[in-house]
């Protein structure tokens, strides 16, 4: 019934590729900044949370801005080539960096360069697949599985340089994997003759001048949110509102079904924003948590809690293989409707995994460290849910989205994970220590009244995702009949 491009397999390599180097260098420093500022640093818990989740909130929300550039002006392929090479210069600076501005300059540079590569790989992926192809699904976990191949390097290698080397190198590492991803991206688009979507009517300069310019004011725009905590709280709500605005003034455009896929979308992307809300503690209130409370040895070799995102990606790896072959042979009489059920999953089982780090923290004596192995088996789950939620969540835009503006819908798409990360650095506030150094038994105490809180809040998300669920249901209905 459907026929999938030509070349499709071969071109998902360089996607896999490319992806897994530059997520490579993005978590060599995501794995690594909360500890960065917490033990380098000596950040509070507070200034910790809040730096992170608005840095991996930009690095998320800033895809909107690569989406509408390469929409608009530069396209797809120079986008993603001219991002790893503000990636790469960035991961150098923050391997030089000798202050917190500095170090803050740079991570505003790691998230322009983020949202220029990241939303248009993905595009470029679903041009690959006709439209309502069943195997996008499959091709576009396998593609998940190529970032999290560079994730888990990314949360296993870098704490060895640094015992090592120290941070610098560490840091440098990432600039390493973001010339490989360039390198990688460069020959494969020219191997392949990879086609890009839209056209560009204007002349060069003016595109680039554009594209340059918004860059600029982008970047600007970034470090001052890092900069300063009251800013970034009024620019992630405007960010909700504008990109909000965007997806209702797309849908209005638009006539029959098409304008119901678009608010499917936007119900999808509310849901996404629930998930990684709670995902990202992994970064946040959870590696600090592991730090602090939780065995450092696992069978006689020490586990820092970096490996514990490890963990995480492998569990995606192992489990993606799986979930790639299962979901190439299903065919969905209603692809939203069936894309909505894989979402309020992710969010039961992220529920699970929090459930039982809540038990695990609980049940142990109030003078000793928590066991590892819940710990691992609740990481396992996360990676489950992941797997439940973002490959299809990327295939849904491609799926769902008009070609037209596929991109920035992608960028959107990439948004709710910015939302998200801005909420779990809010979230990661209930399970802030005020005072590091006082007793086990203290400290455990907290996490177990921060943790208790984000369960509860989380079965909260999990009625209103069903309730969500059955709108989209709705929302199809509407789409056969137009």
């Amino acid at each position: 019934m459907f026929k999938t491009i030509p070349n499709s397999t071969k071109v998902l390599a360089v996607f896999f590729s490319t992806e897994m180097w530059e997520r490579y260098g993005f978590y060599v420093v995501q794995a690594l900044l909360a500890l960065y500022l917490s033990l380098h640093l000596h950040l509070s818990d507070s200034a910790t949370y809040a730096l992170v989740g608005s840095f991996t909130a930009l690095t998320y929300i800033s895809p909107i801005i690569g989406g509408w550039i390469a929409d608009k002006f530069l396209g797809q392929k120079k986008a993603v080539l001219l991002g790893a090479v503000l990636l790469c210069c960035s991961y150098i600076m923050i391997g030089f960096a000798t202050s917190l501005n500095f170090l803050l300059m740079s991570l505003a540079f790691i998230a322009t360069g983020t949202g220029l590569l990241k939303p248009n790989v993905s595009a470029l992926l679903g041009k690959q697949y006709a439209k309502g192809d069943p195997k996008s699904d499959s091709g576009f976990t396998m593609f998940y599985v190529g970032i999290n191949t560079g994730i888990l390097l990314g949360t296993l290698l870098p704490i060895q340089l640094q015992s090592l080397y120290g941070w610098r190198v560490c840091f440098l590492s990432a600039a390493i994997g973001a010339a490989f991803a360039f390198f990688v991206f460069f020959f494969g688009i020219r191997r392949f003759d990879i086609q890009e979507h839209g056209r560009r009517t204007k002349s060069a300069l003016f595109n680039w001048s554009i594209a340059l310019g918004t860059i600029i004011l982008a970047y600007i725009v970034f470090y001052l949110v890092l900069l300063n905590p009251s800013v970034a709280n009024t620019f992630f709500i405007a960010v909700v509102v504008i990109a909000t605005g965007i997806v209702l003034s797309v849908a209005k455009k638009e006539r029959g079904g098409q304008r119901y896929k678009t608010l499917i979308l936007l119900v999808l992307f509310l849901v996404s924003v629930f998930f990684w809300a709670f995902y990202f503690e992994i970064f946040l209130a959870l590696t600090l948590f592991i730090t602090r409370a939780v065995q450092p040895v696992i069978l006689g070799i020490h586990f820092p809690a970096p490996y514990y995102a490890a963990v995480e990606s492998f569990g995606v790896l192992f489990f993606g293989i799986f979930f790639a072959k299962m979901w190439k042979k299903m065919h969905y009489k209603n692809m939203a409707y069936a894309i909505s059920i894989k979402f309020t999953l992710s969010i039961f089982i992220l529920l699970a995994a929090y459930g039982l780090i809540l038990l695990s923290a609980s049940m142990s004596a109030a003078s000793t460290l928590v066991s590892a192995w819940p710990i691992i088996a609740a990481y396992l789950l996360i990676a489950i849910a992941e797997l439940f939620l973002s490959p299809i969540g990327l295939a849904a835009v491609t799926q769902l989205a008009s070609e037209k503006v596929v991109s920035m819908m992608m960028g959107i798409f990439f948004v709710s994970l910015g939302v998200g990360g801005f909420l779990s650095g809010k979230l990661a506030g209930l399970a802030a220590i005020n005072n590091t150094s006082a007793p086990l038994a203290q400290i455990k105490t907290q996490y177990i009244s921060g943790f208790g809180n984000l369960v509860t809040i989380l079965v909260g998300v999990l009625f209103i995702t069903c309730i969500l669920c059955l709108v989209i249901k709705q929302l199809s209905k509407r789409i056969q009949k137009a």
